[in-house]
Parts: structure tokens; sequence; C-alpha cells
């Protein structure tokens, strides 16, 4: 098989490339591909290993204010992490930052493991996964940083898509790696720590890939950051933000993925009470309890895998804009119907239309703000977009402690998600043909 350039190299265009085979072709794309897939599975399993260790197991985390503090504390402290992240993926070499942070969190996982070992108490352990999840920040928003200088800015929507859908993918095999492992070795502790400690591997073959860019391939190309790396740290935060403030399209972009993160994690503290609590009878293949909450997860990884593939191609007949307006519309119609059913059929269907949903509309999104953010700020900005990403997730829970009932059993969420999702797409293609018309005054009234 034929292999594109790497635009890595020196003197070399970023090509233009339509159609997943042909972007697989690119070098550079493919080895930051199979980057993010190592990573991703490494974060997939030690949040599995974990998972069956100390968190959130479905038949310990059973009310609804556990599971909204639960999320709260694994996410909100690292996301802090998210902007100061970014002002230093967009002062040192992004390639380097990527390398030796997943070295890092490889030391870190090796630690985590020998805690384990030693039957460590529980904070202290918490503690550590904190600070792997935390670096992983750089990780995650230095390749989606990183994307812009593999292929050229008109085949960022099919990159996008192959990335994001390569990763949501490995990320669920990895935790099912973690989980199957557990249960063909046994429920000892030192088979938590034996499995633990394997995901170090991961991390390790994924930071001696990265290490095949030449150092300055990732970008950035150049910067504004002050001489100062810990005031650059510092003002990474405003900076990021100001610059989604002047572009008024990312600011679009921005907004869009957190509300339609926000109805993802309503939805899902909505299944968790619904498969512990309210579906009681399996129905044929059709399982309850933990088998069931995984059957779920399976249906909502296939729609986050139909979600990146259909994206690219359907973006290049209708136009971004118009492709989002009509599937979040239509995505919110089918989630309200099925979800409100509260039938384990029915369920899945509303978990396959969501996370069709949230993928679909995150790979347009990404793509627009690595087009229009400048090079100089696009780490910053990626940087900011998953932290507040991820408050809005933690923001769903602790508003489900209030409209989620116990059992899960509730119209008010799931109509709440379906009317977020319906006026987010007409909103966004409102907006959009507002800035295409009159760019100059829409910008100065964001």
């Amino acid at each position: 098989m034929a292999t594109l350039p790497d635009p890595g190299s020196a003197g070399t265009d970023r090509p233009s490339v339509k159609g997943l085979r042909d972007l697989w072709r690119v070098r550079s794309l493919r080895r930051l591909v199979l980057v993010r897939l190592l990573s991703s599975f490494g974060d997939g399993a030690f949040q599995g290993a974990l998972a069956v260790i100390i968190l959130f197991s479905p038949e310990r985390q059973t009310e609804p204010a556990a599971i909204a503090a639960g999320f709260a504390v694994l996410l909100l402290p690292y996301s802090l992490v998210g902007p100061f992240a970014g002002a230093l993926l967009d002062r040192w070499s992004r390639r380097q930052v990527i390398v030796w942070a997943t070295v890092l969190r490889a030391v870190l996982v090796l630690l985590a493991a020998a805690q384990v070992w030693g039957n460590w108490p529980s904070p202290v352990l918490f503690g550590t996964a904190l600070l792997i999840m935390g670096v992983g920040r750089f990780v995650g928003s230095g390749l989606s940083a990183s994307m812009p200088h593999t292929v050229a800015r008109d085949s960022l929507v099919g990159a996008n898509a192959l990335a994001t859908t390569v990763g949501a993918v490995a990320t669920a095999i990895g935790g099912g790696y973690a989980i199957a492992l557990r249960s063909a070795l046994g429920g000892s502790v030192s088979d938590a720590a034996f499995i633990t400690a394997t995901v170090a591997v991961f991390y390790g073959l994924a930071a001696l890939l990265a290490t095949r860019y030449r150092r300055t391939a990732l970008g950035p190309d150049e910067t504004d950051e002050p001489a100062e790396p810990l005031r650059a740290v510092l003002l990474g935060f405003t900076s990021g933000l100001r610059h989604i403030v002047q572009r008024p399209t990312v600011g679009l972009a921005v907004v869009v993925v957190m509300i339609v993160r926000f109805g993802f994690g309503l939805c899902t503290m909505v299944v968790l009470l619904l498969f512990q609590h309210y579906f009681t009878e399996s129905q044929g293949v059709l399982r309850t309890g933990p088998s069931g909450i995984a059957e779920v997860l399976g249906f909502g990884a296939l729609g986050v895998f139909l979600g990146a593939v259909v994206t690219a191609p359907t973006v290049r007949k209708l136009g971004r804009t118009r492709w989002v307006a009509i599937m979040l519309s239509v995505c919110a119609i089918v989630a309200a119907a099925a979800g409100s059913q509260f039938t384990l059929i029915s369920t899945l269907i509303a978990a396959f239309v969501v996370g069709f949903a949230y993928q679909s509309s995150k790979v347009c999104m990404d793509s627009v703000v690595q087009q229009d953010s400048d090079d100089a700020y696009v780490g910053r900005v990626f940087a900011l977009y998953d932290t507040l990403n991820n408050v809005c997730y933690v923001g769903a829970f602790a508003l489900g402690v209030v409209l989620v009932p116990y059992n899960g059993h509730g119209y008010a969420p799931v109509f709440l998600v379906g009317g977020l999702f319906l006026i987010t797409g007409i909103g966004y293609g409102v907006m959009m043909s507002r800035l295409r018309r009159t760019p100059s005054s829409t910008a100065a009234a964001v």
C-alpha cells in the first residue's frame, strides 16, 4: 500500500485527502491516531481496573447524590489542569509534551499498582489516580492541537472522525480488557495490582511511537506566550477564553459540545439508576444490573462509532452547519421518544442515539476549533474546551441529584435532554447563518 508523504517532514505540504482509506495512508496522521489508540486503551484499562478496585461499581454507588459526588471528585480536580496544560502546549514542543506526559503516566500507573499491592488506603490510591488523569489532559489536548499539523484544513472533519472514533472504541475495549482480565485471574489483591501494572505497557508504547515525530513536527509554529513559563501557565485560562470569545465560530462550537456533553452526563445518571433499581427482570438477551449496563455501554459505543463514520461523508454532501442542525434535531426527537418509554430496548435505542449525537457533533465542532483558532492559541483553546466539557458533565450529575428520581424513572430529565438537543441544533444553524451574513457585527455582539 502506497503511503502519502509525512506532513511533518521538511518541505512537505499537509495533504488534502478524502475518505478513511486515504486518510489512513497519511503517515503522520496514522501515527497520531495510533498514539491516541494506545493512550486511550491505557485510559480505559486503568479506569476499568480502578472501577473494580475502588470506584464506580453500581452495587456500591446507588444514590444519585453518591454518583454525582463520585464523578465530581473524579473529574473536577483534573479538569483544573486543562487551561494550564494549554499554555504549555502553545509554548513547548507538543511532541515533547505528549511524550513526557505519557512517560510520566506510565510511572504513576506503576506507583498505583504498588499501592494496590501494598493495600494502601483508598484516598492515597485515589490521589494517584487523579494525578494520572490530570497528566492525561496534556496528552489528550496535545493530540487534538496537533491534528492540523498532519492534514490540510479541508480534511480535518475526516481526520477527527478517524481519531475520535479510534479513541472512543479503544477506551471502551480497554475497560473491557481490565474487567475481563480480573474475572479470568480472580479477585485477589495481587491480581488487581498486576492488571493495573499492565496499563503502563500501553502508555509506554504510545510514548515510544510519539518519539518518531520530529521535535517541531506537531507545532506550535509560533507562540505569543510570555517569556516567563510561570506567567504563561497562569495566563493560559484567560488567553484561551479571550481567543474563544474573539472567534465567534469557535465559541459557538465550544457551546454546542458543552450542551451535548451535559445531556450525555444526565443520560448516564438515568441509565445507572434505571439498571440498579427500576429494571429488575431480564428480557431474553437483554439483562439488568451490571450486565445490562454493559449492554447499554455497548449500544452507546456503537452510536459513537457510527456517528464518527457517517459524519465525514455526510458533511461533504450537506455541509457542516446543516448536518449539525438536522442531526441534533432528529436525535432530540428520537431520544426523547425512546427514552420516555422506560423499557430495556427503548433505553438501548436512546443510548445509541445520544452516543451518535455526541460523537457526530464533537467531530464537527473539533474541526471548527482547529480550523478557526490560531495555531499559537489552539493548545489553550482545546485545553479549556476539554475542561468546560468536563464541568458540564459533572454539572449534569449535580442537577440530576434534584431532577432524577431514586430509580431513574423520571420524564423531566428525558425531555430536558431532548429539548436541549433540539434547541442547540436549531440555534447553531441560525447563529451560523447570521455569522455568514454579517460576520463583523455578529462577532462584536458575541
